[in-house]
């Protein structure tokens, strides 16, 4: 048996919807775990309305908070794997199916989630999240940007004994997933197994600044691991970076990045946290972008091939970017043209 565990805190609009995703999966052998956070609406009532056993709904003496009630449901859940589903997402009737026969033939991995799609609140599709699914590439990727949706997650119920923190809301689920990555392989299937819902109530809407604040900390975490100690500036620089957020020609802002990149390269070449070819070549990506939006900037063709960074680029976009180096370090209009220009006047004296 596994658990499917989901919190509810005045979700009755699309409450229904997530149950019934459930209760239809074609993998049946589960039980469905709900708390109830103390809502004021219908919510408690739509869940009591399901006569299907599989259910067991609980109630928090009054509303106890997001954190609170999902670490209670990793302490209530009974079977050997746990999924994870919001009141107010869809899982794709395979989903469980799906998940469950990845970790059961591959014992190495202690969590699986998987691309999501985007809905709205009519249920339109808005777009589609294919996050990392390469498992040699997530730690490294981690600790640029959250891999993972968490409504796609199914993990092995010991590693939910670590448990959400509390002091990184609303981005306590990227910290969770970090610290698993730390003692086990972590992946995601390359397929949409739940449909995501954005809607103005989403935690990730209404506490953006928070997040933004707590996701700086959890960088801050992770770059100690390497040995550097960030101030808030360098913080601010890294979660550029990891958004691909570059600016367009400002060489203040191209030399900070360059010199992020290469602190990365050098502490990590040290003590190797994270997999050596697969770190230089996710950093050779970020380079590559940060060359690509800096292109008429004075840096000299020298410059370009002296940073160890260019070894980490792909041959075709090192071929591409070193072309254009080399065409702006020699350009034809301030350099070449003067050039005949004044054997052309000579050449015309001389007749």
């Amino acid at each position: 048996m596994i658990s499917v565990v989901m919190p509810v805190f005045n979700g009755e609009k699309f409450l229904k919807m997530a149950i019934e995703s459930i209760l239809n999966q074609t993998y049946t052998d589960f039980e469905l775990v709900i708390i109830n956070d103390g809502s004021t609406d219908k919510s408690a009532e739509i869940v009591k309305s399901y006569p299907d056993t599989r259910i067991h709904f609980l109630e928090n003496d009054g509303n106890k908070g997001i954190f609170y009630t999902r670490n209670r449901l990793f302490d209530e859940a009974k079977g050997k794997y746990i999924a994870i589903l919001d009141c107010d997402d869809y899982a794709e009737p395979t989903r469980l199916a799906k998940q469950v026969d990845f970790l059961d033939k591959n014992n190495e991995f202690g969590l699986v989630g998987s691309w999501i799609t985007l809905i709205d609140e009519e249920n339109t599709i808005k777009g589609a999240w294919q996050l990392e699914h390469r498992p040699e590439r997530i730690p490294a990727k981690l600790l640029f940007f959250n891999q993972f949706a968490q409504s796609s997650i199914m993990m092995r119920k010991e590693f939910a004994d670590l448990k959400y923190r509390e002091n990184y809301p609303p981005t306590e689920d990227y910290d969770l997933w970090i610290r698993i990555s730390q003692k086990t392989r972590v992946t995601n299937l390359a397929e949409s197994l739940v449909k995501y819902r954005i809607h103005e109530n989403n935690i990730s809407q209404t506490q953006k600044e928070t997040a933004s604040r707590n996701i700086l900390k959890i960088y801050k975490n992770q770059l100690e691991e390497l040995g550097i100690y960030a101030n808030q500036d360098e913080l601010i620089i890294h979660k550029k970076i990891g958004n691909m957020d570059f600016e367009q020609n400002n060489t203040s802002f191209f030399e900070k990045v360059q010199h992020w990149l290469e602190l990365l390269h050098s502490k990590n070449q040290e003590i190797e946290i994270y997999n050596k070819l697969v770190f230089n070549d996710l950093l050779g990506e970020y380079w590559a972008e940060l060359l690509s939006k800096n292109i008429d900037l004075p840096i000299s063709k020298k410059e370009f091939h002296n940073s160890v960074l260019s070894s980490y680029l792909n041959s075709t976009k090192k071929s591409s970017l070193s072309k254009a180096f080399r065409l702006r370090s020699f350009p034809f209009n301030s350099t070449v043209k003067p050039i005949l220009n004044r054997w052309q006047s000579w050449k015309n004296r001389k007749k």
